[in-house]
Formats: C-alpha cells, sequence, structure tokens
C-alpha cells in the first residue's frame, strides 16, 4: 500500500492527539503495483464478497476500446468495477493498464463517499482521449 497508507495513518494520528475526529476506512486505501501494464484495486473482489454471501453486478470495459489508449499504442488492460446488485454502490474496482495507479484514485474517492456506479457516470468527465473515461464508461456498463 505504500507511502499513502502511511501518509494518511500519521495524519489520523496527529489529530487524534490533538483531540480531532479520526476516521480511514482501508477498503479505501488502494493498492498499486507499478509494472507495466500497472495494476491497481480498491475494495473488496468477487471471491470475497461470495464468501460474505453479498449480491454483486459486474461492469468491464477494455483499454482496447479507448481512443487515448489507442493513440498511445497501449491497450491492453480493462477496467472492472464491482457493486452491490440492490444499492448500486461500489464496492470494488479494479484496473490493469497504463495510468492505472491514477485511474483507481476516481474508484477510492467514489467509494469513500459511498457514491453509486450511476452516480459516477452521471458526472461529466472529459472524454474520449482521457483515460478516465474507461472508468466512466465501466460504471455505465455497471448499472444495467
Amino acid at each position: 500500500m505504500l507511502a499513502h497508507k502511511a501518509e494518511d495513518e500519521g495524519i489520523i494520528c496527529v489529530e487524534g492527539i490533538a483531540g480531532g475526529a479520526v476516521h480511514i476506512d482501508y477498503n479505501c486505501v488502494p493498492s498499486v503495483i507499478y509494472t507495466h501494464p500497472e495494476v491497481a484495486w480498491v475494495g473488496k473482489n468477487e471471491e470475497q464478497l461470495k464468501e460474505e454471501g453479498v449480491k454483486y453486478k459486474i461492469g468491464k470495459f477494455p483499454f482496447s476500446a479507448n481512443s487515448r489508449a489507442k493513440t498511445n499504442a497501449d491497450t491492453d488492460g480493462l477496467v472492472k468495477i464491482i457493486s452491490d446488485a440492490e444499492t448500486d454502490r461500489i464496492l470494488g474496482a479494479h484496473i490493469i493498464g497504463p495510468g492505472a495507479g491514477e485511474l483507481i484514485n476516481e474508484a477510492a474517492l467514489a467509494m469513500e463517499y459511498g457514491a453509486s456506479s450511476e452516480d459516477v457516470a452521471r458526472v461529466c468527465h472529459a472524454h474520449p482521449v482521457s483515460l478516465l473515461f474507461l472508468f466512466v464508461f465501466t460504471c455505465i456498463f455497471c448499472t444495467y
């Protein structure tokens, strides 16, 4: 989880010492493997949700369908969103591909604030050249 987790824990420690409110949801702390392609995830995976008996739905979208990935000749990878079958709340996100370490932050933010796939899909994002639109399009697929 690298430095970003430790930094958040340090801030929480100091806030707690100072008498402030402390909060960290470890389920919303993203993990990134800085390889090529990059691998990133946040939240739960399918196996965990099956063990917990949670009903879920999945949206997937390949990098090969994104104009920017095509332009950069870097189309290997995909985005996968897992959301609650009833509420549509995002439960997990998994990304393999270029810029996954940056893209996962949108998922972490959405999860921290309890967003649904539809919530993310309805926010206007620059496209079609943005890799971020891969996340948005995956959320669109996850809502149906």
